[in-house]
């Protein structure tokens, strides 16, 4: 993860901007749903989702590591997150992004999430995006992939 990040500028800070993702694992959590992917033995990549509502949820920290990029391994990620969420029924993801992201962008938008307004100054992206999971949830579901080896 340090090193994904690394590669757009940015530094892990789990205790503050990354604190969903600096404790995956840990009792008392407030993450509802927890996804790593392990590649070789290795986490080459994870996502959280923590609860806002009833009906919407916020995912954070979704990373894959800068050397297992480009094998559809953020794909089936995502999918499996958008298919959790939509069976726990949410009926809306939103997370915050950096435009400098593009690939993550680009894999967001192949799903259907939709910009919305740009989050405040200091929220850690300068991207916005929803998905609404009524639409979506059959066709993440259908793209179900193993997470690992």
């Amino acid at each position: 993860m340090f090193k994904s990040l690394a590669s757009f500028g940015l530094v892990a800070d789990f205790e503050t901007l990354d604190a969903a993702i600096g404790v995956i694992g840990q009792p008392g959590s407030p993450n509802e749903i927890e996804l790593v992917a392990e590649m070789a033995g290795k986490i080459a990549g994870c996502l959280v989702i923590q609860r806002r509502t009833d009906s919407s949820a916020k995912l954070f920290g979704f990373h894959v590591d800068a050397s297992m990029q480009g094998r559809g391994l953020g794909r089936a990620l995502l999918s499996e997150a958008i298919a959790e969420a939509a069976r726990r029924g949410f009926a809306e993801l939103e997370l915050e992004t950096c435009g400098g992201m593009h690939a993550a962008i680009h894999l967001y938008e192949s799903f259907g999430w939709k910009r919305g307004p740009d989050p405040l100054p200091g929220s850690g992206g300068d991207r916005f995006y929803s998905l609404a999971l009524i639409e979506q949830a059959p066709r993440a579901i259908g793209k179900r992939a193993a997470l690992g080896t």
